[in-house]
């Protein structure tokens, strides 16, 4: 429908142009049967003049407010261009997904992005289910868990361009308890409410099917991660180490007459031993 709307609108110039440069050859026509008709064989040579002078302003005049017009319609077509590019540049892409933690996957963060070219401001979120009714937290048990952080409770004021906001959100392991096993079960949709920063309002929808998480697997895992608990290992072995109230290292340090003085009375009880099991 809207391809033929805009064939018809692109044709309408022409067909007017066309009666505009056919209508005065059919009235010159008309002129000149009608004269026929009424038994006078020629056209006088003033006024043929007068009747094409008269028909070319009309038809100049025509042509004139047609050009006029389109030329508008141009001009208003560019205002609308500049105004939806002006648009593009300021537009913001809020968008949410799930991923899981570096602590194990079957911690799930939630993490809100602006992948947009724009600031996002007054951002709200609705929770929806498969009929795109709008869910509370006493009635889903997923929906309680993304309801107890507030930026999914309260909204976001305002995220700049290429920000990310990410969080805890739930495991795997406490969802099965509350869902008796059928963690892959739930299905919801979170629409998303932003607006520019000149006011123009935005929707997104993001649906999320926990059947897709069923069978995913990892193998070792993330080496950072690794790499922090071994750091953290060593500090904590450093602690037990040092003094608890000074902060220093708890080793006695020797000097080399000490370690003379411990040999010679190594020797001199070795020599009794030996003094001991002789006599």
């Amino acid at each position: 429908m809207s391809n033929g709307r805009e064939t018809e609108k692109s044709l309408m110039p022409l067909l007017i142009t066309s009666m505009v440069v056919v209508g005065p050859l059919l009235f010159i026509l008309g002129l000149v049967v009608g004269n026929q008709l009424q038994g006078s064989g020629a056209l006088s040579a003033d006024s043929l003049s007068s009747w094409l002078s008269a028909i070319a302003t009309v038809a100049i005049a025509v042509l004139t407010f047609i050009l006029a017009k389109e030329t508008w319609y141009l001009r208003e077509a560019q205002i609308q261009q500049l105004a939806e590019l002006k648009r593009e540049n300021i537009r913001p892409n809020v968008g949410v997904q799930l991923e899981s933690s570096q602590v194990g996957m079957n911690f799930i963060n939630v993490k809100i992005s602006n992948l947009g070219k724009g600031i996002a401001r007054k951002i709200s979120f609705t929770f929806l289910d498969r009929q795109g009714n709008q869910v509370t937290a006493s009635q889903d048990v997923v929906v309680d868990k993304f309801l107890k952080l507030g930026i999914f409770r309260l909204g976001i004021e305002s995220m700049g361009i290429g920000q990310v906001v990410s969080s805890y959100v739930f495991s795997f392991l406490d969802l099965g308890k509350d869902l008796k096993g059928e963690i892959f079960k739930p299905y919801l949709s979170i629409a998303i409410k932003f607006e520019d920063i000149e006011g123009t309002p935005y929707t997104n929808i993001f649906a999320i099917d926990f059947a897709q998480f069923e069978g995913t697997s990892e193998l070792g895992g993330d080496p950072s991660h690794k790499m922090a608990t071994e750091i953290q290992k060593i500090r904590e072995t450093i602690e037990k180490v040092a003094g608890n109230s000074n902060r220093r290292i708890g080793v006695d340090v020797y000097s080399s007459s000490d370690r003379h003085d411990e040999a010679e009375e190594t020797r001199k009880w070795i020599e009794e031993q030996r003094a001991q099991a002789n006599g």
